[in-house]
């Protein structure tokens, strides 16, 4: 977390954050586009030796496949509900990491090419290419690794918004410690920097209170509900103090879920 002058950057909506929480589309053209690939090579694998046969079919099937996997996760965290954990401080909601690990999974399975090629060529000394485009699908999962912040290693296993009697508490997946927002400091949802650094997409959510006029930023990659979800849920909370009480008792999943279902 950080604060910042809300004046500093143009802030986008509910709606358009949540269109870009949602990936599932952008996963299935990748699948698709993936898909094509290695039917077109091989429709002419027999042109190729057998190392470019593996590399331009299998690991493009393979990557398909990871990308469908990712697609229908998402398609199942919009419409599984609301998976809530009542908690001593209140109920937890734990954030979607499931991507994360899927992502590390197939930057190994990467690196893993160029041992594969090595291999091949020992079989196949004629496929000196093959052995270039393994190490080099080696270096590029090598990379993907190493750049990316949001290894499973690096995420903590707290949650990621906990709704408490007292306080709204929001910990990023990469901090250590989780910000407690009091509920008498009335926070409120401003908008969203959407924006992609170093290959990465960051959700900076912008929250305000009322006895400061700097915001709360906080990177929300991991969101396990949508926004306009979230926003509904601080705003009761903030304007029914008389609700607040209810999140630290077994009936506080239930009452979350009729505040998000009420019309």
């Amino acid at each position: 977390m950080k604060e910042k002058t809300m004046a500093e950057s143009s802030l986008r909506s509910l709606s358009e954050a949540d269109e870009k929480l949602s990936q599932a589309r952008t996963c299935f053209v990748t699948a698709a586009i993936c898909a094509g690939f290695a039917v077109f090579f091989f429709c002419i694998r027999s042109v190729f030796p057998i190392a470019y046969t593996f590399f331009f079919v299998a690991v493009p099937i393979l990557l398909a496949l990871v990308f469908l996997t990712l697609g229908f996760a998402e398609i199942a965290r919009q419409h599984r509900g609301v998976l809530m954990h009542v908690e001593p401080e209140g109920i937890a909601l734990y954030p979607f990491i499931f991507p994360f690990y899927v992502s590390s999974i197939s930057s190994v399975f990467l690196m893993s090419c160029g041992p594969i090629a090595l291999l091949l060529f020992l079989i196949h000394p004629d496929a000196i290419g093959g052995l270039i485009l393994g190490f080099s699908y080696s270096f590029l999962g090598y990379t993907m690794l190493k750049m990316s912040a949001y290894r499973p290693s690096h995420i903590h296993r707290s949650p990621l918004i906990t709704l408490g009697p007292d306080h709204l508490s929001i910990q990023p997946l990469l901090h250590d410690n989780p910000t407690r927002i009091r509920w008498d400091r009335n926070p409120q949802i401003e908008g969203f920097e959407l924006f992609v650094a170093a290959n990465e997409p960051h959700q900076l959510m912008h929250v305000s209170t009322r006895d400061s006029e700097d915001a709360f930023v906080f990177e929300m990659r991991g969101m396990p509900i949508c926004y306009w979800q979230l926003a509904r849920l601080i705003n009761h909370f903030v304007a029914h103090p008389e609700d607040r009480a209810t999140l630290g008792t077994p009936q506080g999943p239930q009452l979350i879920t009729d505040i998000l279902t009420a019309v």
